[in-house]
């Protein structure tokens, strides 16, 4: 899936819409309240060595992959790194709530989806 085509996924959750509050290049999209439920970037080499450093030294990122951050319910939050080499630790956010996945790896868009609709059901309660 493409950047646009995530964030017109995003975008069918009720009311949401997209806010830019870390600047141009990160799409963070809110639900009705403002809570961001899904964040959603480009990867540069900056973000590739934060990534390594930070969250899973052997992610499949490289430059110019599309990741999205989500909320997870915590009870499966390590079973999704552990069933997806491209699901790791929330990237710039709290670890043991969030998940970054790298889109186009090994994690299939109709579980990236469904983890999509759960983060947006987890922020909006």
């Amino acid at each position: 899936m493409t950047k646009e085509q995530l964030i017109a996924e995003c975008l069918r959750m009720p009311e949401s819409f997209v806010d830019y509050p870390y600047g141009p290049t990160v799409d963070v999209i809110k639900n009705k309240a403002g809570k961001g439920f899904a964040l959603l970037g480009i990867l540069t080499e900056a973000d590739i060595r934060s990534i390594k450093r930070n969250c899973d030294e052997f992610a499949p990122a490289e430059v110019g992959d599309v990741s999205v951050t989500v909320k997870c319910q915590p009870e499966l939050i390590n079973e999704l790194r552990r069933r997806y080499a491209a699901v790791i630790p929330g990237y710039y956010s709290n670890k043991n709530h969030w998940n970054t996945i790298i889109v186009g790896k090994d994690c299939p868009s109709d579980e990236l989806i469904k983890m999509i609709n759960t983060s947006f059901t987890l922020v909006t309660k």
